[in-house]
């Protein structure tokens, strides 16, 4: 069984007996190694989907199962049934990639309720390229046991439960499922993006957010938060449609590392069924697990802080959210103090684009643009910033090439008396070590940021008088 960190150069023994106890009876442990439908949910090392899994129920009968990996690569298992004796007795092969062919031999045995299983895993073809899977068995085994805990439960006819380990310390894991600012980028599987109108993380507190699906049609979302422990768990209901229950668990694994186990529990087997059916509720659940962890990894990680900076105008916040969203208002005053705006073209959606030009009093054109990743009217707008140029590609700074090609931009607006005060937060996104040592010096930022405000203030005085 393969596992992603297995070593290349390792050959381990070619047989592997591992022996577990489970605290349930043995006909649902038995169910969980035999039924496809909650085959698929445990196995494998944590982070890998099963797309495909099949069980015949007899002697001869199919044994596949394709996992997925975290990394997208998939790992072809074709196999038979060599014997199946209900609740007591389970052996089958296994193969991968033509390399690897293993026989596996499972007992259950019952005493006092719980189930002991004896796993005998036995190689009977392997090839030279067969090392990295061999150096993997045990410990791809032993957290596939691992998952196997964690399905066999009594409600287990009623849940989808995914786990995975996050390269990134616990309390960074679970602001990441706290922060609206954070959440929003990774939540729901590929494809998707969120609009979120509140989020209170507290006991009582509700979080409502709209998906947008990759096909254009929105799924409105309620969730309300049952239990929140900083930074070990959170409960919640989700009370739109399709209701279910759900339990978060963040451990801690040493070394900067993170699991997850996410439990959703629904009210019958019928409407946990019909979710999956419908929503492919399991493999979106996988898709948004590996979202989480490509936006971990792309997490500034170093000691640099953000670059914030903050200016309180005269004006109220729905004018200001006029000027910095709408396309003929911003020609008017955004971009360095001294600079002639030539395109201002605003696409004010998830994914969509401001896209602008700039023409410095030397002559010189530079262009830039925004792709939108969250936008609360009129609250926050969050987006990706870079250079570009006029077909609206990626460049690099005209004058530092090491600065980074991508800024995440958070521009909050807070009002008070009638007076609105904006902040500006950048902090380098998908950026090396140079690049952000570049950004480490700030150089500028303040005094093109200072002219801006100028600039914007004086548009908001005429717009006030006009």
């Amino acid at each position: 069984m393969p596992v992603t960190n297995a070593r290349r150069d390792s050959v381990e023994a070619k047989q592997l007996d591992l022996v577990r106890v489970f605290d349930a009876p043995r006909e649902l442990v038995w169910k969980a190694w035999t039924d496809p439908k909650h085959l698929a949910q445990w196995w494998g090392p944590h982070g890998f989907s099963n797309p495909v899994c099949e069980v015949g129920a007899r002697p001869g009968g199919v044994f596949r199962i394709h996992m997925r990996a975290p990394d997208g690569t998939v790992y072809p298992s074709e196999g038979v049934v060599r014997e199946f004796e209900p609740v007591e007795r389970l052996a089958f092969t296994s193969g991968f990639e033509g390399v690897l062919d293993v026989l596996s031999t499972v007992r259950f045995t019952e005493n006092a309720g719980k189930t002991t299983v004896h796993v005998n895993a036995n190689v009977i073809r392997a090839t030279a390229e067969a090392a990295p899977y061999l150096a993997g068995m045990e410990e791809g085994w032993s957290q596939t046991l691992e998952r196997l805990r964690e399905v066999a439960t009594p409600t287990a006819e009623r849940e989808i439960i995914a786990t995975r380990i996050f390269a990134a310390p616990r309390d960074l894991v679970f602001r990441m499922w706290t922060d609206p600012q954070h959440v929003a980028r990774w939540w729901g599987p590929d494809g998707f993006t969120n609009t979120i109108h509140e989020m209170d993380v507290r006991p009582g507190g509700v979080w409502r957010f709209i998906m947008h699906g990759p096909d254009g049609r929105n799924y409105d979302n309620k969730i309300v938060y049952r239990e929140v422990i900083r930074p070990e768990r959170i409960v919640y209901d989700h009370e739109s449609t399709p209701p279910f229950h759900v339990t978060v668990t963040f451990t801690d694994q040493g070394r900067d590392r993170t699991r997850i186990t996410m439990h959703m529990l629904f009210d019958t087997v019928e409407l946990r069924d019909n979710t999956v059916r419908v929503f492919g509720a399991v493999e979106g659940l996988h898709q948004t697990l590996g979202r989480l962890a490509k936006e971990l990894e792309a997490m500034p990680r170093g000691k640099e802080t953000p670059f914030i900076i903050s200016r309180t105008f005269d004006a109220p916040r729905d004018l200001m959210w006029k000027a910095w969203t709408e396309s003929d208002r911003l020609a008017q005053w955004f971009g360095p103090k001294g600079a002639k705006v030539i395109s201002s073209r605003n696409d004010l959606r998830l994914g969509g684009m401001y896209h602008y030009g700039l023409q410095t009093q030397d002559g010189s054109v530079i262009w830039g643009k925004w792709v939108y990743r969250e936008i609360v009217k009129p609250e926050r707008l969050v987006s990706i910033q870079s250079f570009s140029d006029e077909k609206g590609g990626v460049t690099r700074h005209p004058m530092t090439p090491n600065w980074p090609l991508e800024i995440l931009s958070t521009i909050t607006f807070t009002e008070e008396r009638g007076r609105t005060t904006v902040t500006v937060r950048w902090e380098p996104f998908n950026a090396t070590e140079e690049e952000r040592k570049t950004f480490a010096g700030k150089k500028g930022m303040n005094k093109g940021w200072s002219g801006t405000f100028e600039q914007l203030e004086a548009y908001l005085a005429k717009a006030r008088t006009a």
